[in-house]
């Protein structure tokens, strides 16, 4: 197995290096240009030029940081995964921040065009600024357009359907900078107006109506009987690990909340409370900012009384940032989005991280590339420091051109990111079937988990060396592993028929939403931090076996393959765009984890 571990270290290094290269934009005789604002992402194709806009207006901005070092970051996260000495978060910002020094030069030219700063958000900086100014002092020219269409397309496909016609103003020159103040620039927000205008990118997996209790079973989709967290508790084998003491103490699972939203904490104890859960960890809401307009947060309080469940032991934590980072003006939510991994990497750092807020891959890829490096920049971030992040695939089928009959996403083309991201490992769904009485005597996998093809990025080292038979081996793939997103009595597979507690009441839902969750608690009950786990996960092979940088150990046969269900792709023995390599038996699994973090 050394000659294995010295190829995985190398493939490792030139798909990282790969990716890493493409956040070091153009330098050309000491200019700077940042071509994720250029006309190619920008201007969307068919619009037409009005005027250009008044250079009296003021607008506001946002610059957008990288890292600094990424040949030495790649080298970094190489080395964390193949031996587990993982940085705190003081130590990575040390080395791989850009300095203050280096963070004045660039407000003290801005400021000596005119730009009024209005706040510092650590890789985020917030300013005015007159459209004049801001061609001055990015050598561009900002122009009104005219977007005849009904429909947005990208990679040559619908992928927003009626939205247009409308108005948009956009830059029309690549933006450049002096070199040495504008090196370390992913992106300019502001210069366009897009977004959140015309389309709010951020979507819920969750996103279906609420449904109170219990439902007749001639209503269709609502189960007569419902299978509570203890139930799947039993059968998934969790319950042989906390007979052994392995609650998840000691370990925080951090919650990415749905932007200006809010939960009810009352709900989330009422429902460990309900369901006999004898917590022992603590439950942490952080608000940043004061906006929520969005309301209460049902996926939310889903993510917490789920995750909260299954690991009994943890401490669980929201991160809301509620209209702290530039407002609505500035990208819909998505710097806020995007603040609370940021707040999570650098001072919660926690052991793990579900995700049921998620972004179109395909638009960020076609019009918005900034903040997809933004955010695979902080997946780095939280690999390196031992952070390991799990995301719900979707509920919307393969590459959401199958959405469920009973609702409409509009959205089309297209996978989720963060889920696409290497670093993340993407949950997909099963459905149980119940019998009257609540019982699970069978499972499938779910019809509506997503799963598809990154257009970002490419096959991953894990990829090619899995021991899961039929991965493909073409792009980044997912899902990389299920857990339980619906389930109930004669009922079909998108219905609801598992229970929360939401605004006092007992609710059913469905939807790889629970799936994060109560998979993020399951990789907390390993008692350590794992980092990244696609690295584990596809080197557990069926029987047992474990493949780890030091070679083979034997462990448990973890892995249940999932060899019915369609999305509409069907599943299958073996990796399947429903299930990945399938689902799960909790305490073969923990052990399987354990044990490949004892090998690294």
């Amino acid at each position: 197995m050394k000659n294995i571990s010295s190829i995985l270290i190398v493939l490792i290094l030139l798909v990282f290096s790969s990716l890493g290269s493409g956040l070091v934009l153009q330098a050309q005789e000491s200019v700077y240009y940042v071509q994720t604002s250029s006309p190619q992402y920008s201007i969307l194709p068919g619009s037409q030029f009005v005027e250009p806009l008044s250079s009296s207006v003021t607008i506001p901005i946002t610059i957008l940081l990288n890292f600094t070092n990424y040949s030495s970051l790649n080298s970094e996260l190489l080395y964390v995964i193949s031996t587990g000495h993982y940085l705190t978060p003081l130590k990575f910002r040390e080395y791989y921040y850009p300095s203050q020094s280096y963070v004045k030069s660039l407000e003290n030219y801005l400021k000596g065009y005119g730009f009024v700063p209005t706040g510092n958000y650590g890789l985020i900086l917030t300013f005015n600024a007159t459209v004049g100014e801001i061609e001055q002092a990015f050598h561009t020219y900002i122009n009104v357009y005219y977007y005849s269409f009904k429909d947005i397309y990208w990679f040559g496909e619908v992928g927003i359907e009626n939205v247009g016609p409308f108005y948009y103003f956009t830059n029309n020159v690549t933006p450049s900078l002096p070199y040495n103040v504008g090196k370390y620039v992913v992106g300019i927000v502001g210069i366009d107006s897009v977004d959140p205008h015309v389309y709010q990118a951020l979507r819920q997996a969750w996103n279906v109506p609420m449904v109170k209790g219990k439902g007749s079973s001639s209503s269709g989709l609502i189960s007569s009987a419902i299978i509570t967290p203890n139930t799947i508790q039993q059968y998934f084998n969790f319950s042989s690990l906390y007979a052994q003491g392995k609650t998840g103490s000691g370990s925080t699972i951090a919650i990415e909340g749905v932007p200006e939203c809010y939960v009810n904490t009352t709900d989330i104890y009422s429902f460990w409370k309900l369901f006999n859960i004898s917590r022992t960890g603590s439950l942490n809401v952080i608000t940043l900012g004061n906006d929520t307009s969005g309301g209460q947060s049902g996926e939310n309080e889903l993510d917490a009384e789920y995750s909260g469940a299954f690991a009994p032991g943890a401490n669980i934590a929201i991160v809301f940032s509620d209209g702290y980072v530039g407002g609505k003006a500035l990208v819909g939510n998505s710097l806020n989005y995007y603040y609370e991994y940021y707040y999570m990497a650098n001072y919660l750092n926690p052991d793990v991280i579900s995700i049921s807020v998620t972004l179109p891959e395909s638009y960020l890829a076609a019009y918005y590339p900034a903040m997809l490096y933004m955010i695979h920049n902080i997946m780095v971030q939280l690999s390196v420091q031992g952070t390991s992040v799990l995301a719900a695939s979707g509920d919307w089928g393969f590459e959401s051109d199958y959405p469920p009959p009973n609702f409409h996403i509009g959205v089309y083309n297209t996978i989720w990111y963060p889920e696409s991201d290497p670093l993340v490992t993407s949950v997909g769904g099963i459905f149980l079937n119940a019998t009257s009485t609540g019982q699970i005597y069978s499972f499938s996998g779910w019809d509506y988990s997503t799963g598809g093809n990154s257009v970002v990025f490419p096959v991953q080292i894990y990829e090619l060396t899995s021991v899961i038979p039929f991965t493909p081996v073409t792009v980044r793939t997912y899902p990389d592993i299920a857990f339980v997103s619906a389930g109930g009595y004669n009922i079909p597979e998108f219905g609801f028929g598992l229970p929360l507690i939401f605004d006092g009441q007992v609710f059913v839902w469905y939807g790889t939403s629970g799936a994060a969750p109560m998979t993020a608690a399951m990789v907390s009950l390993v008692g350590q931090r794992l980092g990244p786990l696609n690295y584990a996960l596809y080197h557990i092979s069926y029987s047992g076996e474990i493949i780890t940088p030091q070679g083979v150990v034997k462990g448990l046969p973890a892995w249940i393959p999932v060899t019915s269900g369609n999305n509409p792709f069907p599943a299958h023995y073996g990796w399947n765009y429903v299930t990945g390599p399938g689902t799960y038996n909790a305490y073969g699994m923990v052990m399987d984890l354990g044990m490949y973090a004892e090998y690294v």
